[in-house]
């Protein structure tokens, strides 16, 4: 499948759909869920080694992936944590079969689970 980062280059990135690729996608996205649990449990340092772990999972993951090239690998490194997360989040539901159009749908819907919370205060 073609799939398109403008950030990292004008031409879109060719990636196969393998099952090979959706293990290492299953992988990062286990290792990101127990972040949340190591963050709880760990000392402050523990804590701050499993983030730097797991920025650099899914650095290499994208790396590896589009088969960046080392002036994208340099792109990919400037952005903020908040649009490298963004990007992975897309390459993974490509890779499990989303649609462009699906994930946009996905990206799109309001976040209601935030008001909730505040408006029980009122």
């Amino acid at each position: 499948m073609k799939i398109s980062f403008k950030e990292l280059r004008k031409t879109p990135f060719e990636v196969k759909a393998t099952v090979k690729n959706l293990k290492k996608t299953y992988k990062v996205q286990l290792k990101l869920a127990t972040l949340e649990d190591a963050m709880d449990e760990d000392t402050p340092v523990e804590s701050l080694q499993s983030v730097l772990d797991a920025l650099e999972n899914v650095t290499d993951y994208v790396v590896d992936m589009l088969k960046l090239k080392d002036t994208e690998i340099e792109k990919l490194e400037e952005l903020d944590q908040e649009e490298l997360m963004t990007l992975a989040q897309r390459l993974y539901m490509r890779i499990m079969g989303m649609s462009e159009q699906e994930i946009e749908d996905i990206q799109n819907e309001p976040d209601d689970a935030g008001l909730e919370p505040a408006l029980e205060n009122e």
